[in-house]
């Protein structure tokens, strides 16, 4: 009677520690909430526990295994690793943070000769108005370059299968700018002021481009 009730205790404790807060657990869950889809939120939080289930039971084995002699030494490594895991998704939520705040490291200036490697768009001008062509990728997004003082029209242009729960929708804080991706052709206009790089960032901060603004002679401060 004694050990069923022990294993019947510990059995609820492991039941209700799918409840307790925790980094990667929630980290799955928004990525599930973002996928839009039951389907595809419930087959990621299935992998995440599959994924995680051998671990967790391999850390149980192993500290039965080893007995009380070891158990404090395992703890304590098992409580550096999951500090290290929080430090690293810390600074990566940080970084999201940041980039949907609009602030980003700074960059060395940029030469004439640099931008085709950082651009994969065409910029047509015409009347003044700078038109530039990009296509969304699921998992990117174009990094383009443009004359500061001419309005742009940028014309992205979104196949079937392109738009996904995380990039849907883009942020550029500098330009005060916010837009919803649909499947075609979406245009986005604005005026760039500055010559320097602007950074934009989904809605969650993971996927991120940038808008290189130069002057008349291709140089970006």
């Amino acid at each position: 009677m004694g050990r069923g009730a022990r294993g019947g205790g510990a059995l609820t404790v492991g039941l209700l520690n799918g409840l307790m807060p925790c980094g990667p657990l929630q980290s799955m869950q928004l990525a599930a909430l973002a996928s839009l889809s039951p389907i595809k939120g419930a087959l990621s939080m299935l992998f995440f526990s599959l994924g995680t289930t051998p671990l967790m039971l391999g850390l149980g084995s192993l500290t039965a295994a080893l007995g009380q002699r070891f158990n404090r030494a395992v703890l304590r490594a098992g409580a550096v690793m999951v500090a290290v895991m929080v430090a690293v998704m810390g600074l990566a939520m940080l970084s999201q943070g940041a980039a949907l705040a609009g602030w980003s490291l700074p960059a060395a200036p940029v030469q004439s000769g640099d931008l085709a490697a950082q651009t994969d768009n065409g910029v047509q001008t015409d009347n003044g108005v700078q038109t530039v062509y990009s296509t969304l990728e699921p998992n990117r997004y174009p990094d383009i370059t443009v004359t500061a003082g001419e309005p742009v029209r940028w014309v992205i242009d979104a196949p079937d299968g392109s738009i996904n729960g995380c990039n849907n929708r883009i942020f550029i804080p500098a330009l005060d700018l916010e837009y919803a991706f649909q499947p075609g052709e979406n245009v986005i206009e604005f005026t760039p002021g500055e010559t320097g790089t602007i950074s934009y960032t989904c809605w969650m901060g993971m996927i991120r481009g940038t808008i290189t603004v130069t002057d008349g002679d291709g140089n970006a401060a």
